[in-house]
């Protein structure tokens, strides 16, 4: 049995469509979704559509999907502020129907294969602890990106050595009963292997926005199992036209509604690498500056921050 293991795919359709047609080349059995589906790209529909219409697959929901449904019935009249304008635009733009097929799905999965027992959940933090998610993820990445002249394939094997010799990561894993475990969230595709132990685990990084500083292509994970419940993996990259991509989003509602977001999101895709978390921690900062404490902000702390955060000096 092979298995597509794809996670946050964050509205990116044209990215899901050609994972899904290199998962297709290479024989692909099933698909197994770790969450976050929506909200930073301007087709949440056909996303959750290319989905449903997946015959073998397992789905479980991602804190984007939290933000959703913590919408449904608030009076959209106050939804004026500049934070939330692209989950104001995603739960607009998004059927109901495909709204209700989302939040049908569980937080945490396990099912068999071959005698191999596969859970998924969104974050390694279900599985692991908060520990191996703070140390290895697309901020991490950043930061070591700004710091050395290493390229992301170099810091990226860096932490796999790293992830061999950590104690508090091998303790954590020791933890873990035999099988496989999947997720994403950290937006950096990593897998580790105790094969003595019997214990895999998958995380296929961002399918819509990845965040390990490799900028041509959009990564998944092959997982195959084989009849006497033989375990083997292999981290996949699609050739992605990113260009193309940020032209078509220029053109969206999205990029007129939630203006700032969209923009932030642009510049993510394009460097391959973490930019809202300090965009975030900029705008914190700006709104203490002036004494504004309204949250989530409003739009004209959201755009002011922005045009502030823009300034070299503030990089």
């Amino acid at each position: 049995m092979k298995y597509a293991v794809i996670s946050d795919i964050h509205g990116n359709y044209p990215a899901l469509k050609a994972v899904l047609e290199d998962a297709k080349r290479q024989g692909i059995s099933a698909c197994l979704f770790a969450g976050d589906y929506c909200i930073s790209g301007a087709w949440p529909n056909e996303c959750v559509e290319a989905i449903r219409a997946i015959p073998d697959k397992h789905v479980v929901r991602g804190n984007e999907e939290k933000y959703l449904e913590d919408l449904i019935g608030k009076d959209q009249s106050s939804w004026t502020d500049g934070q939330m304008q692209v989950s104001y635009w995603c739960y607009r733009t998004l059927s109901r129907d495909n709204l209700d097929y989302l939040l049908r799905q569980p937080h945490a999965a396990e099912f068999a294969c071959n005698g191999v027992k596969i859970r998924m959940a969104h974050s390694s933090v279900d599985f692991l602890g908060t520990y191996p998610f703070y140390t290895w993820n697309s901020v991490t990445v950043a930061d070591k990106i700004r710091q050395s002249d290493d390229p992301p394939e170099a810091i990226l094997s860096g932490f796999a050595a790293e992830r061999e010799n950590d104690g508090t990561f091998r303790e954590a894993v020791s933890k873990l009963e035999k099988g496989v475990y999947v997720f994403g969230h950290s937006h950096v595709q990593w897998h580790y292997a105790d094969k003595e132990a019997g214990v895999y685990l998958i995380n296929p990084g961002s399918c819509g926005l990845p965040l390990d500083g490799i900028r041509d292509s959009m990564p998944y994970t092959i997982l195959e199992i084989g009849g006497d419940g033989q375990i083997s993996f292999e981290e996949k990259r699609v050739l992605f036209d990113k260009k193309n991509y940020i032209h078509s989003l220029r053109q969206s509602s999205q990029y007129r509604e939630a203006n700032i977001w969209s923009r932030v999101i642009m510049e993510e895709l394009t460097t391959a690498r973490e930019h809202m978390y300090y965009f975030l921690s900029f705008v914190k900062q700006h709104a203490e500056k002036i004494g504004d404490e309204r949250r989530p902000y409003v739009l004209e702390t959201w755009e002011s921050a922005y045009e502030n955060w823009k300034l070299p000096e503030a990089r």
